[in-house]
């Protein structure tokens, strides 16, 4: 029998959950997700499994937690972009995002998700990091 986990998994599906939104799920690299989220690569694995599996997870705890309607909808370009065609979880994840968008927004879902990419698409100023693929 493995070791009790002795991490916050809320605190490191919120953490995976920023990087996703911020690379895309095919530039977030394990060594990304490790540093961002403070696990070792040996523990990840052994919490979610797979990179795949920590997405449909960190993108399921960010709708479920309604917190963020930036972080929502740019796990939901996200999903949508490299995930939801081939994946049932991540497709019924998203129907979930929008749905969730749709009842906490009066601006149409598409509206915001241009908002979102026009936001990401600008250079960051104002001494903040770029954000990179």
């Amino acid at each position: 029998m493995g070791r009790p986990q002795s991490f916050d998994t809320p605190d490191a599906l919120r953490r995976a959950a920023a990087v996703f939104a911020r690379r895309g799920y095919e530039g977030a690299s394990i060594s990304h997700l490790v540093e961002a989220t403070g696990l070792k690569r040996g523990s990840l694995y052994g919490a979610f499994g797979s990179k795949a599996e920590l997405f449909r997870e960190s993108f399921g705890a960010a709708v479920g937690a309604a917190e963020s309607p930036d972080l929502v909808t740019d796990l939901l370009v996200v999903a949508l972009r490299e995930r939801a065609a081939y994946d049932p979880v991540v497709a019924a994840t998203t129907e979930r995002a929008i749905a969730w968008l749709a009842s906490s927004s009066s601006a149409p879902i598409s509206e915001l998700v241009f908002t979102r990419l026009l936001a990401v698409a600008r250079p960051a100023t104002g001494g903040e990091e770029e954000r990179t693929p």
